[in-house]
């Protein structure tokens, strides 16, 4: 392939890209052709998309490749550490990063999540706090991301806060949100989002969407997948 016909493809798949994805304004050619493109609707995708209008489908979705990452506590989790094989390899990653920074040791509160326990989790939710306010705090049965394999809930050995907006401002918290990106995980329920993502800020909720578009997000300063795929906000059932 010539110069010339490289530029023009490189230059036509920027202005796709732009069509596709108005909320991304400085895609460069270099991170277009980084991308290898991915579903936001099948659940083995780690583009897809969940959320308060997007269930997954089918809705009762197991993941065929669910590995446990090798580091952190063994301690009894009633909601499982797995993840989807690539989330772990790049769990485990982001863990051995974050503990030579000298930021903790990370631990997996929770990740893959059957249709059975996420039922359990959002009913005890709702009775405790009512609906409106259980449901801000966890997502229907089908409906919630730890189903896909590609989420997690983390804290650090310590440092507290275990599944609480003060995670944000310990030093595990701080690093994440600043290099998560770079192994491929965004904090996907963000300060602010709420009224997009129907959830509070959970500096604590991993999820992982590759380090290709986890690296654009960080770079053009798009916080939520349903903005980068300029999809409708969904913050009720």
């Amino acid at each position: 392939m010539s110069r010339g016909t490289k530029k023009r493809l490189l230059i036509s798949v920027t202005i796709v890209i732009s069509i596709l994805f108005p909320s991304v304004t400085n895609f460069t050619p270099a991170q277009a052709t980084s991308l290898v493109w991915q579903s936001t609707t099948e659940p083995e995708s780690p583009w897809v998309v969940v959320n308060k209008q997007r269930p997954l489908y089918p809705i009762k979705y197991i993941p065929k490749d669910l590995v446990a990452p090798q580091f952190g506590s063994l301690n009894a989790n009633p909601y499982g550490r797995k993840l989807r094989k690539e989330a772990s390899t790049a769990a485990y990653k982001l863990a051995t990063a974050m503990k030579a920074a000298g930021k903790g040791s990370l631990i997996i509160q929770s990740a893959y999540r059957s249709y059975t326990e996420q039922s359990t989790i959002h009913d005890r939710q709702v009775k405790r706090y009512g609906k409106k306010a259980g449901e801000a705090l966890a997502a229907r049965p089908g409906y919630s991301e730890h189903q896909t394999g590609w989420a997690m809930d983390v804290s650090a050995r310590g440092q507290g806060c275990q599944i609480r907006v003060c995670f944000g401002q310990t030093k595990a918290g701080l690093w994440l949100a600043a290099n998560a990106y770079k192994y491929g995980f965004i904090i996907r329920y963000p300060n602010f989002a709420t009224p997009t993502t129907g959830y509070q800020y959970e500096p604590w909720h991993l999820r992982y969407v590759g380090v290709g578009l986890a690296r654009v997000m960080h770079d053009d300063d798009v916080h939520t997948l349903e903005k980068f795929f300029g999809l409708p906000a969904a913050p009720n059932y």
